[in-house]
């Protein structure tokens, strides 16, 4: 075996006694409760706040981690209670340990390949679902998860005292193909399984083009049921919806499958799929066997805001912002409750805060992307808002140029960046320029380089220069006020009548500062003489 996602079997005692003697059901984790749902399905993503001060480029990344968050709601524990019985009702005719499971491996090819349309099992328990909704609500999000928490293989080695060597495939997850081929369909079940078992079923028989899919269809059957699946799920079953004999073909291969193994099978599509679902009435039949789960768009209710306020935190712009209840009201008009689009719309706002320099979520920054970004889905939330299906129909797949957005915003950020280093480094020659000329004339002015250069860096730091003479006159004054604080300490002059301390002295006496005194006695040049 290839893959190495695979437990060995641990039976769990059964309260329902129909589950009761089945290793494929006992092997199974047991039955959730609600509680336990919401705790296994939940998932919120690392966050620290001390992130929202990290560089730009960085954030662009971490913003990535919005698409992992699941936020459980009352659908989704709906679904995964289905999905949970669907399972065991389907194990419930194919015991391994019944008088009929033995021989109905061998009668198995046998009678489907000659279309007996009846089988060895209950056929009064119900054993499909279809699940119908628009793009991006979480139809397939949301069946990952909840397979997730089950494991996709059991190996079994002995049951109740007794050897039982069996490997037991849960599910299996394929893509309905975009031309509808059967072969298609048939040959990535080949892969899957070998990619998971470790087989060897499409080179054995998927690469042969001598096998007619009539032949295919009783080889896939029979590997199913020799597997002990227990829920075959296809995905993207609107592409069903292109007419032609393939489309019935498969249609009438899952209908086939449902009555002669009884295997569970759940169907997952846009609600262009509803057509030629219905088309078929032993399908629809087969379907609805726990229900059609249609999953729309979120309302604008409790649920909605419980999901953005799942999300709020996730905010890494420097100055984050409280969900307001006029934030929920454009949230949902400009994505109209697709979960999907709430999260790109959520994610594309804090780049473009970021990009911009904002660094702040407003009601007009969330419009302003909606409009830059969401011309393309247009239609398709136009007619979400007019809730007419037929028109809601027409659109198979709602197309957010995510990506595209985050490198168009990533280029006018990095364009930005570039703009201001390029300025930072004109700024810096300029400002080494300008202290090395203030540097000379203070020199001039009798200064020697090391004071004058202490001097230039002090006043520097307080203020940034662009003016030479304004440079030179604070730096000559920050070293006579330096000279006059260390007066006590060292001597300038010897004459005391060219003493700056005299001659400050006396300034004050005539009302002067020390600055216009020692001008006035000519220790201070004017700069005018100077430069």
């Amino acid at each position: 075996m290839k893959n190495n996602q695979f437990i060995h079997a641990f039976y769990h005692e059964q309260v329902i006694k129909e589950y009761e003697g089945n290793p494929l059901i006992e092997a199974l984790p047991p039955i959730l409760s609600k509680q336990e749902v919401v705790e296994k399905l939940c998932y919120y993503p690392h966050f620290d706040e001390s992130e929202r001060q990290l560089d730009s480029q960085y954030r662009f990344h971490i913003i990535q981690r919005l698409f992992s968050l699941f936020q459980v709601l009352p659908f989704h524990i709906d679904l995964e209670s289905r999905l949970s019985r669907l399972l065991r009702q389907g194990y419930i005719g194919r015991n391994p340990f019944s008088p009929t499971y033995a021989s109905s491996l061998i009668q198995g090819h046998e009678n489907i390949q000659n279309q007996v349309d009846q089988g060895w099992f209950n056929h009064s328990i119900p054993r499909g679902l279809t699940i119908i909704g628009p793009s991006g609500t979480g139809k397939s999000t949301a069946i990952a998860k909840i397979f997730d928490q089950l494991p996709q293989i059991i190996k079994h080695s002995s049951y109740r005292g007794k050897d039982f060597l069996f490997t037991q495939l849960v599910f299996l997850r394929l893509e309905c193909s975009h031309d509808a081929s059967v072969k298609g369909l048939v040959n990535q079940f080949f892969i899957t399984v070998d990619g998971l078992l470790g087989t060897n079923y499409f080179e054995k028989f998927g690469r042969s083009n001598k096998l007619s899919v009539n032949t295919l269809m009783p080889i896939m059957t029979q590997i199913i049921n020799s597997v002990g699946a227990g829920i075959l799920c296809i995905d993207e079953v609107q592409h069903l919806s292109i007419r032609g004999v393939g489309s019935k073909l498969m249609l009438n291969f899952f209908t086939t499958l449902n009555n002669m193994i009884g295997i569970p099978i759940v169907l997952i599509g846009t609600p262009s799929a509803m057509n030629v679902l219905q088309r078929e009435f032993r399908q629809a039949r087969r379907g609805s066997g726990q229900g059609d789960l249609i999953m729309d768009r979120m309302e604008n209710d409790a649920y909605w805001r419980l999901f953005l306020e799942s999300i709020w935190e996730y905010q890494w712009v420097r100055n984050p912002v409280e969900l307001t209840d006029e934030m929920v009201e454009v949230m949902y008009q400009e994505s109209q409750g697709i979960i999907d689009i709430c999260l790109k719309l959520f994610s594309l706002s804090q780049i473009r805060a970021i990009s911009s320099g904002s660094e702040c979520l407003s009601v007009t920054l969330v419009r302003q992307v909606a409009r830059d970004y969401l011309k393309l889905v247009q239609p398709m939330l136009t007619a979400l808002k007019s809730g007419d299906m037929s028109k809601i129909a027409q659109y198979e797949d709602i197309y957010f140029p995510f990506q595209e957005a985050v490198e168009r915003e990533r280029i006018d950020l990095e364009k930005k960046d570039f703009i201001k280093v390029m300025k930072n480094k004109q700024n810096s020659i300029d400002d080494t320029k300008l202290r090395e000329e203030a540097l000379f004339r203070l020199n001039i002015l009798g200064l020697s380089k090391e004071k004058a250069k202490e001097a230039i860096n002090e006043v520097c730091k307080a203020t940034i220069f662009t003016d030479l003479q304004e440079l030179v006159k604070s730096a000559y004054q920050y070293s006579v006020q330096i000279v006059l604080e260390n007066e006590g300490t060292k001597e300038t002059r010897v004459n005391s009548e060219s003493d700056l301390r005299t001659i400050v002295k006396e300034g004050k006496e005539k009302g002067l500062s020390a600055y216009a005194s020692l001008i006035d006695s000519g220790i201070i040049k004017q700069i005018k003489e100077v430069v």
